[in-house]
């Protein structure tokens, strides 16, 4: 070639975008002719690069490997993999039919089968892929946009061999070859990022912070225009701010592999985003905000004990480790939510089988303080699943070896509430399960409890052992309750040894 055709590849390459042969010609003085000649060698000779043409919009050049983005796929599910980590990335933005077939360099028939495909993906994931007059997009809230992005992200460093991947990956992913050169790009970005800002950043924001720069380069890349809610301005970027160099750091990074400047809202998403992590880390930022925050978080935090405990029965309110530890991490999911940073929670699956339960109650409380407006933001089964985790450490160390009673009664309220008492001072070891007037117990009301106590004389419909009290519980009461809870521990020390 010679030299003006290398200096129109430098110019497209540069420019990213289409440039018309009439543009060309007066940034190089010459005519478009010429340039239609010049493009036409250039289109002949050069394997290194693929040009598109585009009638009345010019030219845009690409560099491409040596193999052909058509060839890189083995398999016809591995194309359909890759469309779809692209269709979430540049979501809620559209694109053709069209334009796809010639990213992929097959037929838009091939395409209309892939999204068939797809399709089937999407539904687990409450999306979906919308085809109309102005274009194809996928269709869905952030949060689960980036859930499935996540997916597909941990697919692939597990494939690479990353042993830090926790997300259960369904098996319609996890057995497909992700092949995407962006996501090795990006990967060694955060990790020169984090060595050289001495960060080690914990799953959930690393999956986070991909999901957001993987999503900035395909619309940078293809010049797609985010929606007027993309422009949310939560919080201006504090140039004062520890967060602001990191920021920046990690936003050169990524304009200076991709050849792009990022706008103002992809910024601020990269800050928010770092925020939340240092919040979380117990590395606060701005004192302002901070005022704020505190008066919402320790709010939260109290009144989310309260509740939990009182629907469970469990004195957690009594637990200041929880207390403090929880706090630390509502303060940080309160900005997250503030600032509409949804991050993913790799062990979800794991949270809700372990500890069903508690999440359950959990998540049970949080709506309860949603439903009467003491928090107005709805928590994510990822957000429940991360706050179960304080409460499950706190019953562990609490509650766990507690022994489950029920108390009988008469009527079910007055004296059996005196009594109720009594026993929670005297008997920590002895978590009250059910308190019940005896004329409407069920014999499923014993199915999960060690032991009755009872006020009413008449015998049990229960096999389970049962001690007869004064509601007032005299001393007599209580030593036939301590020798219980003594036999109760002897008995599981010999069942452990067997």
């Amino acid at each position: 070639m010679n030299k003006r055709q290398c200096e129109i590849i430098d110019i497209l390459l540069g420019e990213r975008k289409f440039v018309t042969a009439s543009e060309l010609g007066v940034r190089l003085s010459v005519s478009r002719k010429t340039i239609y000649r010049d493009m036409q060698d250039i289109a002949d000779n050069c394997s290194d690069y693929r040009l598109t043409k585009k009638e009345n919009n010019g030219y845009l050049l690409e560099e491409v490997d040596s193999v052909s983005l058509s060839d890189q796929f083995e398999h016809p599910d591995e194309r359909r993999l890759d469309l779809l980590l692209f269709l979430l990335s540049i979501a809620p933005c559209k694109t053709s039919i069209q334009k796809i077939s010639e990213r992929y360099f097959v037929s838009q028939s091939s395409i209309l089968n892939d999204f068939k495909h797809i399709e089937r993906k999407l539904a687990p994931y409450n999306i979906k892929l919308s085809r109309t007059n102005e274009g194809t997009f996928i269709n869905g809230d952030q949060f689960s946009l980036y859930r499935l992005m996540a997916v597909i992200i941990e697919s692939y460093l597990t494939q690479i061999g990353d042993l830090f991947c926790q997300y259960d990956i369904p098996d319609s992913i996890k057995d497909i070859q992700v092949r995407n050169s962006k996501l090795g790009e990006i990967k060694r970005i955060l990790h020169e990022f984090q060595e050289e800002q001495d960060l080690l950043l914990d799953q959930p924001y690393y999956l986070t912070l991909f999901c957001s720069l993987l999503a900035i380069v395909e619309k940078q890349t293809h010049q797609l225009q985010p929606f007027p809610n993309e422009e949310m301005i939560y919080e201006l970027i504090d140039t004062n701010s520890a967060i602001y160099p990191m920021t920046i750091a990690l936003a050169r990074k990524l304009e200076k592999q991709y050849s792009f400047q990022l706008k103002q809202n992809e910024m601020l998403n990269l800050y928010y985003i770092l925020k939340a992590y240092k919040l979380n880390s117990r590395f606060l930022l701005n004192q302002q905000t901070e005022v704020v925050l505190n008066s919402q978080v320790i709010t939260l935090a109290d009144q989310l004990i309260l509740r939990v405990a009182k629907n469970s029965g469990y004195r957690f309110t009594e637990d200041r480790d929880l207390r403090e530890r929880l706090t630390m991490h509502l303060h940080s999911m309160v900005y997250r939510l503030n600032h509409q940073i949804y991050i993913i929670n790799p062990i979800l699956k794991s949270i809700k089988s372990n500890f069903s339960n508690i999440f359950q109650l959990v998540k049970f409380s949080a709506n309860e303080l949603m439903e009467e407006s003491i928090y107005d933001k709805h928590l994510t089964d990822e957000e429940i699943g991360y706050i179960t985790l304080y409460f499950q450490i706190s019953y562990d160390d609490r509650f766990a070896n507690q022994i489950p009673i029920l108390i009988e009664c008469t009527s079910g309220v007055g004296t059996s509430h005196l009594l109720s008492e009594k026993i929670r001072k005297n008997f920590p070891n002895i978590h009250i399960n059910k308190i019940i007037a005896q004329e409407r117990i069920k014999q499923s009301d014993y199915d999960d409890v060690e032991l009755v106590i009872s006020t009413v004389k008449q015998h049990s419909i229960s096999d389970k052992p049962t001690i007869l009290v004064s509601p007032i519980l005299n001393e007599d009461d209580k030593y036939k309750i301590d020798q219980f809870i003594k036999d109760y521990y002897k008995n599981q020390v010999i069942i452990c040894n067997r």
